[in-house]
């Protein structure tokens, strides 16, 4: 899976690369922010986690929410942006101006975001990021079963999906790959 135009979180030249796709509507999205952090601090050099969208066709403003995360990402804001909007990702259902409000609380440029977020540059990554999920579907396979379960968070370490999503499994996943 390419991280071209993907966000980065971390050491961009770390030997361990983790590819989460996350919905910002979904609540195993928002409990899985945690989770990222915890590891880019235990592991600041080693691991880089790469942020994929993967909007849920049922959650109506999770793609804008998307869309406005990586447009913040242009100001130097998407780690901000990404945090407010899980951090308060309940409100988002009946507040679509949300992303809007916390821009305006991180001080970015609103114009500016409003453009970036209807470009075709990031409508374009969107719609790249949800085809790279669907594509490993049929084409994944684990000792338990073939294909990839689409269901997001949904995290690969390495290329290899976890058995759990806690600091434990993550970590012993990145040990084993950090001893190759």
């Amino acid at each position: 899976v390419a991280e071209a135009g993907s966000i980065v979180l971390g050491n961009p030249n770390a030997a361990v690369t983790i590819i989460e796709w996350t919905d910002y509507q979904w609540p195993y999205c928002a409990k899985s922010v945690s989770l990222v952090d915890e590891v880019l601090a235990k592991y600041p050099n080693d691991v880089k986690v790469v942020i994929k969208n993967y909007p849920l066709s049922f959650h109506k403003q999770a793609k804008s929410a998307a869309q406005y995360a990586l447009a913040a990402n242009k100001q130097g804001k998407f780690k901000d942006m990404y945090h407010k909007i899980f951090e308060d990702y309940r409100s988002l259902k009946d507040n679509p101006k949300l992303p809007e409000e916390i821009a305006v609380e991180l001080g970015l440029d609103i114009e500016q975001l409003i453009a970036d977020a209807n470009s075709k540059e990031i409508n374009n990554l969107l719609e790249q990021e949800k085809r790279e999920l669907r594509s490993l579907e049929n084409a994944y396979k684990t000792d338990k079963y073939q294909g990839v379960r689409l269901s997001v968070p949904k995290f690969f370490i390495n290329g290899r999906e976890p058995s759990g999503r806690s600091i434990e499994a993550f970590s012993a996943m990145i040990e084993e790959e950090l001893k190759k």
